[in-house]
């Protein structure tokens, strides 16, 4: 599990005593980010994401205009950074930098041990650095690592700020006990900076990026909560999705990915699943989950996950893809399970009745299942087409896409 920013500076480097700026997160310009801005000459405010390189996507922002901060804060707070939403923003402190070393603790897969990498340039761009330049130290016994270890390491690289050299060792020291003890796989800190604080150098680590084991004597998701495999926390779908299989090992439903986009997909198979979104995202849809649905699962397990995916607001179409099944039963998913939940829905009220709808699919039954859930497209007024394993499932997106923009004048993003 990766920690967000904020977590990892309240929760690891606070009790590892790792010096870090003054912050204060939040998820909208409360009473706290007003009252820190507007002590601060200038801070620094990042979009908290999971993912790399913020700095290039204009995620980090620095701003001493007063005024301005509060709309730096509420766009970086909602932003999205390279296809993740920000779940909020953290404010810090704005230092006075005046050289940034690189710092990471991670597990040498050549020595089977953990080793610290460390490295006097760091920052953006650090991945071009002249290999030269990083240094690792090997951890042979993690149960005795001091800081006259580390100090020896530093000078034998060639590290001589003699008022660094100590409290370099003992911080380093402190990071490497913070990755040990929480049994992290990654703790990185780009820049680890000096700064200058009135006439001393402070050395302080200005990001905070934390790979927890999953497989941890805790699992990190006790204390931070489940995550998806897009790393930021489950939705309320996603966690539904989950308990369908549970306790449940007659085939599998229960896998649901939520995107941002507008095209709800129901696919099915691993392969055809991938082939199935890779098409549509080529096509131009934006597609609003992913989905992995296969192993005969049985109707019941069909109609909750149909429910939870149709259950998305804001979605314009429905694409049911899949390739020819081997064991999956056509009638029992599509038929009996898919048509039951559109049933319901219908009757609840809860089905969008101007959903554009492509189905393709084939396999076991397919005929009985195809016809079934052709019978209910008509009683509920559904609008939209069912083609068999005559049409390539590559075809599938481009057709849905063909309705979309007739009946609609959905515009498909442009992709490249």
């Amino acid at each position: 599990m990766k920690l967000y920013e904020h977590e990892a500076l309240e929760s690891i480097y606070k009790k590892y005593k790792i010096p870090a700026p003054r912050f204060v997160f939040a998820t909208e310009p409360n009473e706290k980010v007003r009252e820190f801005i507007e002590k601060e000459p200038a801070v620094v405010i990042k979009s908290m994401v999971l993912v790399g390189k913020r700095g290039k996507a204009g995620a980090v922002k620095v701003v001493s205009d007063k005024a301005q901060a509060i709309d730096v804060f509420k766009d970086l707070a909602s932003r999205e950074v390279y296809g993740e939403k920000s779940i909020g923003a953290l404010v810090e402190e704005k230092l006075d930098i005046k050289k940034e070393f690189y710092l990471s603790v991670t597990y040498s897969t050549k020595d089977r041990a953990p080793a610290i990498i460390f490295s006097e340039h760091g920052g953006m761009d650090v991945e071009e650095i002249n290999p030269a330049l990083i240094h690792t130290h090997v951890i042979k016994d993690v149960r005795s690592v001091y800081p006259y270890q580390i100090r020896n390491f530093l000078v034998g690289i060639g590290f001589s700020d003699p008022d660094l050299l100590r409290p370099l060792s003992e911080l380093i020291v402190n990071v490497f006990h913070a990755f040990w003890l929480t049994e992290a796989r990654l703790l990185e800190i780009n820049p680890l900076v000096v700064a200058q604080v009135g006439d001393k150098k402070k050395l302080v680590a200005a990001d905070a990026v934390v790979l927890l084991d999953d497989d941890a004597s805790v699992s990190p998701a006790v204390r931070y909560g489940a995550r998806g495999g897009m790393g930021r926390p489950l939705t309320q779908r996603e966690q539904d999705a989950i308990l369908i299989d549970q306790g449940d090992h007659r085939g599998k439903a229960g896998s649901y990915v939520e995107l941002d986009g507008d095209v709800a997909l129901m696919t099915f198979g691993g392969g055809g699943s991938t082939v199935t979104a890779e098409t549509a995202i080529e096509a131009g849809l934006r597609i609003a989950n992913l989905t992995d649905i296969g192993g005969n699962p049985p109707a019941e397990k069909m109609y909750k996950i149909a429910r939870i995916i149709l259950s998305k607001p804001g979605l314009k179409a429905v694409l049911v893809c899949g390739g020819t099944a081997s064991n999956t039963r056509i009638d029992v998913t599509l038929g009996e399970g898919l048509a039951k939940a559109l049933d319901d829905m219908k009757a609840e009220g809860k089905l969008d009745p101007n959903l554009i709808w492509v189905v393709r699919r084939s396999g076991p039954e397919y005929i009985k299942g195809l016809k079934m859930l052709h019978e209910c497209f008509v009683r509920n007024g559904i609008r939209g087409d069912i083609y068999d394993s005559q049409l390539p499932i590559t075809e599938a997106p481009l057709r849905l896409r063909e309705l979309m923009v007739k009946h609609i004048g959905y515009k498909p993003e442009v992709i490249g």
